[in-house]
C-alpha cells in the first residue's frame, strides 16, 4: 500500500499545476483523502475531456464510473477498466486513468465513513459531465445554449468539489462544529464554480480547437458573435464586453469563495491556507485576461508568473489568520478587475 500512497503523491504534482502545492499544505490527516478525491475526480475530467471519444462512449463510461461509487458495482468497475484498455497513455492524465486501480485501492483504504464522503460527490460529478459531454467526433457538437445551463455544468464539474472538501473538512476538525459547516454549505458550490469559470475563460481558445466550447449561445448573441468570430480582431470590443460579463460572473463566486475561507475556524491555518490561495491566483489569471483578451487566442496557455505564485504564498501565509487583511488583499487584487460595460443595444 506505501507503494501506491506513493504514487497517488508523486502523480499529483503531474495533473495539477494549482492544487498539487495547495493539498501539499494541507494537515497531515486531509492530506491524502483529498489528493485521491481530487485524482478521483480528475479521472472523470479526462474521460469527459477526451478527444478520443465520442459522446456516446463518453457516457457510457461515465456512467460506469458514477455507478462504481454510487451502487459499489464491481460489474461497472471491471467493464470500464476493460472499455479504458482503448484510451491512449500519451497525456499525463491519459496515464493516471489507466492507473485507476491503484486510485481504488488507496481509496478503499480509507474508513467506511469517508469513503462515502468520497463516492457521493464522485458520483454526482460523474453523472453531471455526462449530460455535458462534447465531443468532435462526426461533428455531433452539444454546446450549452444558456447561461443557466453554464451554471449547472460548472455546479456539477466544480460546485460538486467544494461540498466534498467541506465534507472532508467537517470529517477532520473538531473545530468545525456543524454550525459552521451549515455555513460552509452555504457557500461550498461557490467556492468550486468560481475556480472553474477561471478556467473556462482561460482555456477558450484550446476547447474550441478540440471541438468544444462551454460558452453558451445565449451570451454570444448577446454580444452578436459566434464561436468563429470571437477571436477575430475586429470584433475585439464585443469579444471584451463578453469575456468582461463571464469575468464578472467568476468573480462574484469567488466573493462568495473568500466568505468561505473565513468561515474556516482560525485554527485550521492549513486549510484555510489551501483556500485562499486558489483565489488570489484566480483574480490574478482573470487580471492577466481582461488586460488583453486577445492573448486568449495564442498557442500558449495564459499563466500567472513563479513570481506571483510565490508572492502570493508568502502574504497568505502572513495573514492567513487575520480575516481582515485576507479580505483587504484580496479586494486589492480585486479592485484591478474592471466591471462588465453594458450589453450593446
Amino acid at each position: 500500500m506505501d507503494k501506491k500512497i506513493e504514487y497517488c503523491e508523486n502523480v499529483l504534482p503531474r495533473v495539477s499545476r494549482t492544487f498539487a502545492p495547495t493539498i501539499r499544505r494541507l494537515p497531515k490527516g486531509l492530506r491524502l483523502p483529498v489528493t485521491v478525491a481530487y485524482l478521483l475526480c480528475r479521472v472523470a475530467d479526462t474521460i469527459e475531456d477526451s478527444p478520443d471519444l465520442t459522446i456516446d462512449q463518453k457516457k457510457h463510461m461515465l456512467t460506469l464510473y458514477a455507478n462504481i461509487f454510487a451502487q459499489n458495482d464491481s460489474t461497472a468497475y471491471q467493464q470500464l477498466l476493460a472499455l479504458l484498455q482503448h484510451l491512449p497513455q500519451q497525456t499525463e492524465d491519459e496515464k493516471l486513468t489507466h492507473n485507476l486501480p491503484i486510485l481504488m485501492d488507496v481509496f478503499r483504504s480509507f474508513s467506511v465513513a469517508m469513503q462515502g464522503h468520497i463516492a457521493r460527490w464522485v458520483a454526482e460529478m460523474s453523472l453531471g459531465m455526462r449530460k455535458y459531454a462534447q465531443a468532435k467526433q462526426k461533428r455531433r457538437f452539444s454546446f450549452l445554449k444558456s447561461m443557466k445551463e453554464l451554471d449547472e455544468y460548472t455546479y456539477y464539474v466544480a460546485g460538486t468539489v467544494g461540498y466534498l472538501l467541506t465534507e472532508l473538512f467537517y470529517f477532520y476538525s473538531s473545530k468545525i462544529t456543524p454550525m459552521v459547516k451549515h455555513r460552509l454549505e452555504q457557500l461550498a458550490e461557490s467556492f468550486g464554480k468560481g475556480l472553474q469559470l477561471v478556467n473556462i475563460i482561460r482555456d477558450t481558445a484550446a476547447d474550441l480547437r478540440r471541438g468544444q466550447s462551454y460558452i453558451p449561445d445565449e451570451l454570444l448573441h448577446k454580444y452578436q458573435l459566434t464561436r468563429e468570430s470571437i477571436f477575430k480582431k475586429e470584433n475585439a470590443d464585443r469579444a471584451q464586453q463578453l469575456f468582461n460579463e463571464l469575468i464578472q460572473d467568476a468573480v462574484n463566486h469567488l466573493d462568495k469563495a473568500l466568505d468561505y475561507t473565513l468561515t474556516i475556524p482560525k485554527g485550521e491555518t492549513r486549510i484555510r491556507l489551501f483556500c485562499i490561495l486558489p483565489l488570489f491566483w484566480a483574480l490574478r489569471t482573470l487580471e492577466l485576461i481582461q488586460r488583453n483578451t486577445l492573448s486568449l487566442l495564442g498557442s500558449e496557455k495564459i499563466k500567472i508568473s513563479k513570481y506571483v505564485i510565490r508572492k502570493e504564498f508568502f502574504l497568505a501565509l502572513i495573514h492567513v489568520n487575520s480575516n481582515r487583511m485576507l479580505r483587504w488583499y484580496y479586494n486589492r487584487i480585486r479592485s484591478a478587475i474592471a466591471r462588465p460595460a453594458l450589453n450593446m443595444r
